[in-house]
């Protein structure tokens, strides 16, 4: 008996042990252009700042809202959270239908349109992945093709104190 005591234990803290904690992303966030410009992982710099110099994030258990000013524009975009597609239109109505999934601590973000390169309408598809630093700054990586239109890039965001 106290053999199997002992190992339901052990099981019941590995199982608490390998449930990973999901980041909030919600608040302000801030670009922050010196970390961007410190190199990722494989070396490269790219200064993108890809939701714009300061966003507004919204996140609950179905969904994560990016309120993102731009060019004095105002672009919203909603993610799903629960695992369904969403449709949301970028700057120059440009449809782009996502799907966003947890991979442990990080948001992955799936993402398709359509965009004109030499004069041929293509598919784009890109991959945005969010995480939280140790720092608790908000990380934004994105890859995707075709690569001409979709450079790697880093992103460094710091929660702004509003």
């Amino acid at each position: 008996m106290l053999v199997i005591a002992t190992l339901l234990a052990v099981l019941n803290g590995a199982l608490v042990q390998s449930e990973t904690r999901r980041p909030d992303f919600s608040g302000s966030w801030a670009f922050d252009a010196q970390k961007t410009m410190s190199p990722d992982k494989d070396g490269r710099v790219v200064l993108a700042a890809m939701l714009g110099q300061e966003f507004t994030a919204i996140q609950n258990a179905a969904s994560l809202t990016l309120r993102i000013l731009t060019n004095a524009q105002l672009v919203v975009a909603v993610y799903d959270l629960t695992g369904r597609s969403s449709e949301n239109v970028s700057p120059g109505d440009i449809v782009v239908t996502s799907r966003a999934k947890w991979d442990g601590d990080r948001l992955l973000i799936s993402s398709t349109s359509t965009s004109e390169e030499k004069g041929k309408r293509v598919t784009v598809e890109t991959i945005r992945t969010l995480s939280i630093d140790r720092a608790g700054d908000l990380i934004i990586e994105r890859t995707g093709t075709p690569k001409s239109l979709v450079t790697p890039s880093r992103s460094v965001y710091r929660r702004s104190k509003k």
